[in-house]
C-alpha cells in the first residue's frame, strides 16, 4: 500500500498524518496570542492548542546539503477535525483565517529557531491561498532565510519578493504543486518565483514511465531556461532520486530523504550522500569539457547599489554581461552592458544610477537566464541554450550556488564539437550513433546497478537475398524505413538506438521490466513487418515469398522482409555480466531469436 503524502502548513484541499515511528517529541503547540495582529476568537484559541509544527528536509541532490526544511502542521484530528482542509475551511467561514494563518506562521518561525534553524538553512512556509498578502514577518532581530510556498491561483505575498526582503531577513517565493495547472504557467511568467516545487504526480514511479520521465524533463528545462530552481516532491525511492537528479532538478523532498520530525536534519542528508557514494556509473565527460570552457565572472550581488554597475563595466576589461547572485550565492539572472547604454550615453544618466530615490539594487537591470547544474549532460546544456530566445549563455551552478558563466561562444563551440564527435562515429545511411557509442552506451548500463536495464540486438532476416534480388537502392530503402522506426521507438521509451552496422542494430532503455520491454518489441517488430511489405511489387506481396540465390549459389524461396531481437535483461542489484560476455550471448541465441513465433527472444543477464 503507497505510503500517505505529506501535508504543509496550511495547503488546502490535501491530507496528510504525523511521521510513523519518529522517536522525536512533538513541538510545543502553536501559541494562542502571538504571532497576528488579529486576535484569534476563543473557539480557536482552544484548536491551536492541539497544532503543533514538523520539519521535513530539503536536499540538493547533487551535493547533499541540506537547503531547506519544509513546515508541516500536526494534530488537527486532535482538533476534532477529518482533515488540513477541513480546519482551515473551518476557519474561512468563521473569519478567523487570517488570524490561523498568522499563529501558524509564527509559531513554525519560532519552533525553528528552537530547533537551531538559522539562515543558512531555508525554512520553507505553505502560505494558504485566500490568505496570502498577510504573512507575518520574522521576529524582531532575527536573520532568517524564508521561501513561502503558494498553491492555486490567488496573488503571491506581496511582501516578498526576488530582491531579497527585508533587513530581518531573505524571503524566497516557491510555486507549489507545479504543472498540475495551466495556471502555473500563466503565474511563472508573470510573477516569476526563485523555485519550483514539481509535484508528486511527475515524480512517483518516473523511473519506469518513460513518458512522465519526458515530460518531467521538460519541466525542469523550462524551469531552467527562466533561471528558476527545481525541487522533486514525494522522492521515495532511490530509483526516483537518480532519474530526478539525471534530469537535472537541483533539490529533492521526500520520504527517501527524510520523514517530517521536531527536529532539523543535519549539515548534509546521509541518505543523499549514501546514493552518490553507491552510484558507480561513470562521471560525464560533459563536467571536464565545462570546467575548461567557464569563465569564472565575478558575481554582483543582488543588493548592491546600481552605481557599481558604473564601476563594474567602467573597466575596459570587463565581459559585456554579468551574473547576479543573492546573499546565499544563487544566481538571480545576469546584467547587460548594453542596457546601460540610456543612462551611460544621456545627460543626467549617472546621476540617476546614484540616485537612491529611483530604488538602489540591481534588481531592475536583472534578465533571466539560463541555469545549469554542472553534471549536467552536455547535450542538455546545448538544448537548454537553444531552448533560450536571445541568450547570452548559461549560469553554471554546483549545489545550487553560482560557480561561474558559458558564454554563448563557448556553446557555440561545444555545439560544433558535439556534432564532430558524433558525426565520426555517426553511420552515413542512417545517421546512428556508431559501434563506439554503441559500447559507451553499453558499459553505462552494466556499471548502473540501481535500475533494470534492457538490451536488444536487432538483425534483419535473409537480408543478403533481398538486396541480391531487388538491388542495393531498395535494400537501402528497407535499412533506412527501419532505422526510422527504431529512432522513433527509442524516443518513446526513453532510450537509445544505435546502427553496428549492414543490418545489425542496437535498442537500449532503462526502467521498464522485461516483460513490458517484450509486449513493446513484438509490436515493433510486426508494425516493421507489415509496413515492410511496402517494398515488393504486388504479386510478391501476395504471393508472401520471392525466389533468389543463396550463398552456394542455390535458387531458394525466401519470406519476405523481418527483423529478429535478442532481449538481454539487466535486473537492478543483481551481477551484471561484462562487454564481451554479452556479445557471446547475443550471438549464441541469434539463431533461437528466428526460429521464435514472434521473433524475440529474452535473455536473462
Amino acid at each position: 500500500m503507497p505510503e500517505e503524502r505529506e501535508t504543509g502548513i496550511p495547503r488546502q484541499g490535501t491530507q496528510g498524518r504525523p511521521a510513523a515511528g519518529s522517536s522525536a517529541p512533538p513541538p510545543a503547540a502553536l501559541p494562542a496570542g502571538e504571532g497576528g495582529a488579529v486576535a484569534l476568537p476563543a473557539r480557536w484559541r482552544d484548536v491551536v492548542a492541539h497544532l503543533h509544527p514538523v520539519f521535513q528536509p530539503i536536499v540538493q541532490m547533487r551535493t547533499a546539503r541540506v537547503h531547506g526544511h519544509e513546515a508541516l502542521l500536526r494534530g488537527w484530528e486532535a482538533a476534532g477535525f477529518a482533515s488540513l482542509a477541513a480546519l482551515f475551511q473551518a476557519a474561512a467561514d468563521e473569519g478567523a483565517l487570517p488570524a490561523l494563518e498568522a499563529h501558524i506562521q509564527a509559531a513554525a518561525v519560532a519552533a525553528f529557531l528552537a530547533a537551531g534553524g538559522t539562515a543558512e538553512v531555508r525554512l520553507f512556509l505553505n502560505i494558504h491561498p485566500q490568505a496570502q498578502g498577510q504573512v507575518p514577518p520574522p521576529p524582531q532581530g532575527e536573520q532568517l532565510h524564508l521561501v513561502y510556498e503558494t498553491t492555486g491561483t490567488g496573488p503571491v505575498p506581496t511582501r516578498a519578493g526576488r530582491d531579497g526582503g527585508d533587513r530581518r531577513g531573505r524571503v524566497d517565493i516557491a510555486f507549489d504543486r507545479f504543472g498540475v495547472g495551466v495556471a502555473d504557467f500563466q503565474r511563472l511568467l508573470a510573477s516569476p518565483p526563485s523555485y519550483v516545487k514539481i509535484d508528486r504526480a511527475f515524480i512517483s514511479g518516473v523511473d519506469g514511465d518513460q513518458a512522465k520521465r519526458a515530460l518531467l524533463g521538460q519541466l525542469i528545462g523550462s524551469a531552467h531556461a527562466l533561471g528558476l530552481a527545481t525541487i522533486a516532491v514525494g522522492v521515495e525511492t532511490s530509483r526516483e532520486f537518480y532519474v530526478c537528479r539525471d534530469l537535472g532538478c537541483d533539490h529533492a523532498q521526500g520520504f527517501l530523504l527524510g520523514r517530517p520530525g521536531g527536529s532539523l536534519l543535519a549539515e548534509a542528508s546521509e541518505i543523499a550522500e549514501s546514493l552518490t557514494r553507491s552510484d558507480r556509473r561513470r562521471p560525464s565527460d560533459a563536467r571536464q569539457r565545462l570546467i575548461e570552457l567557464i569563465e569564472r565572472i565575478a558575481p554582483l550581488p543582488l543588493e548592491a547599489p546600481k552605481a557599481k554597475l558604473l564601476e563594474y563595466f567602467g573597466n575596459l576589461a570587463a565581459p559585456p554581461v554579468v551574473p547576479v547572485v543573492d546573499r546565499a550565492g544563487v544566481p538571480r539572472g545576469l546584467i547587460r552592458e548594453r542596457h546601460l547604454k540610456p543612462f551611460v550615453y544621456s545627460r543626467y544618466g549617472t546621476e540617476i544610477l546614484r540616485n537612491r530615490a529611483f530604488g538602489n539594487t540591481l534588481k531592475d537591470f536583472v534578465i533571466p537566464c539560463p541555469v545549469c547544474d554542472i553534471g549536467t549532460p552536455l547535450e542538455r546544456v546545448i538544448e537548454l541554450f537553444a531552448e533560450a530566445a536571445d541568450s547570452d549563455g548559461v549560469i553554471i551552478v554546483e549545489g545550487g550556488e553560482y560557480v561561474g558563466f558559458l558564454s554563448s561562444q563557448s556553446l557555440v563551440r561545444l555545439l560544433h564539437e558535439h556534432r564532430l564527435a558524433t558525426a565520426v562515429d555517426q553511420n552515413p545511411l542512417t545517421r546512428l550513433p556508431g559501434n563506439n557509442a554503441i559500447t559507451a552506451q553499453v558499459e553505462a548500463l552494466v556499471a548502473d546497478g540501481e535500475r533494470d536495464h534492457v538490451l536488444v540486438y536487432l538483425d534483419f532476416d535473409n537480408f543478403k537475398p533481398f538486396n541480391d534480388y531487388f538491388g542495393f537502392r531498395q535494400g537501402d530503402r528497407a535499412i533506412l524505413m527501419f532505422s526510422e522506426q527504431l529512432k522513433v521507438q527509442a524516443s518513446a521509451l526513453g532510450g537509445f538506438a544505435g546502427h553496428i552496422g549492414g543490418d545489425d542494430f542496437f535498442l537500449s532503455c532503462s526502467g521498464l521490466t522485461a516483460d513490458r520491454m517484450r509486449e513493446r518489441l513484438v509490436a515493433f517488430l510486426g508494425r516493421f513487418r507489415s509496413d515492410a511489405e511496402s517494398l515488393y511489387d504486388v504479386e510478391t506481396r501476395e504471393r508472401g515469398w520471392f525466389e533468389a540465390k543463396d550463398r552456394e549459389g542455390r535458387v531458394r524461396r525466401y519470406p519476405l522482409l523481418r527483423v529478429s531481437a535478442v532481449m538481454v535483461q539487466l535486473v537492478a542489484g543483481a551481477a551484471r555480466p561484462g562487454l564481451e560476455t554479452l556479445v557471446e550471448l547475443i550471438a549464441v541465441h541469434k539463431t533461437a531469436a528466428k526460429a521464435a513465433p514472434d521473433n524475440l527472444f529474452l535473455v536473462a543477464g
